[in-house]
């Protein structure tokens, strides 16, 4: 019971006009959110704006630690779903976005996708062309090229993810593999031919066992999130920095990480919380 009232207290404190207050009470409730049941629901249809906000902001916080636990759980997974995953990937990033809305984008595509015989390299090679889907390669640091939503919608993506969403829509019979090979992202179809994205879909010879890299789909989640990584890096982006690095390690906690270098922890200079800093950060 005590545990209780010392909940509904913290609670309470979401209404203070102190922000420091309320700050910190949402700091400990985050690390209390097994306990919370449906009481920020409730708090979000409260009549008061400051709790209204409050709450609101604490349950965006609990939702983005959530899909890091989600996909730190995903990658560590004996089996992994590539599309489940690449939508987590998404939702590091585009955290406003719902994972039904995804789906739904998915499974039109894939719908598209199940009108099309796709057993050879040519009959993928020709789907992928026909949807107009253009690669582009990973030197171009562009966050959206790593989401399953805009390239989906916009039918242009990094190669990797391109050359992933070929291999899902593929018939699973055909046992294409996704390879690298110097450097460039392809499928193999197992008897020395590859399909490349980057050079408009074309197939050609592969140039050696020996040389293709082939890459399993815990491999390409990693790879799409180390480059959304640099892309936050690349931008200067503190918050997308803390949330994705947190996404790949697996991190519980919103405690900086020591190990980053300066700017994102400044080993040197522990400064307290700014105010009005939303405690997800």
């Amino acid at each position: 019971m005590a545990q209780r009232s010392d909940l509904a207290s913290l609670l309470s404190l979401l209404d203070d006009e102190d922000e420091t207050v309320a700050v910190n009470a949402m700091a400990e409730l985050l690390n209390r959110e097994a306990e919370l049941g449906d009481a920020l629901a409730v708090l979000q249809e409260s009549d008061h704006p400051l709790l209204r906000r409050r709450s609101h902001q604490l349950q965006a916080a609990i939702t983005l630690r959530r899909r890091r636990r989600e996909f730190a759980s995903r990658l560590n997974a004996p089996h992994i779903d590539l599309i489940d995953g690449l939508i987590d990937v998404h939702l590091q990033w585009y955290d406003n976005d719902s994972r039904p809305e995804l789906v739904r984008i998915w499974e039109k595509f894939r719908a598209e996708a199940n009108r099309c015989p796709l057993r050879t390299l040519e009959n993928i090679a020709y789907f992928m062309r026909k949807c107009g889907f253009t690669a582009r390669n990973e030197t171009t640091m562009r966050p959206e090229y790593y989401c399953i939503g805009p390239v989906l919608e916009n039918r242009c993506g990094a190669v990797a993810i391109l050359a992933g969403l070929a291999l899902e829509v593929a018939e699973p019979e055909a046992g294409f593999r996704l390879v690298r090979v110097l450097g460039d992202f392809a499928l193999y179809d197992g008897e020395g031919r590859l399909l490349v994205p980057e050079h408009d879909w074309q197939i050609c010879a592969a140039p050696g066992i020996s040389h293709c890299e082939f890459w399993d789909r815990r491999m390409l989640l990693r790879f799409a999130a180390l480059n959304l990584f640099s892309c936050a890096v690349n931008s200067d982006s503190f918050r997308y920095v803390l949330t994705i690095a947190q996404a790949l390690t697996g991190s519980d906690t919103d405690e900086p990480m020591d190990y980053f270098p300066y700017p994102y922890y400044p080993a040197d200079d522990d400064p307290e919380p700014e105010k009005n800093q939303d405690p997800s950060l």
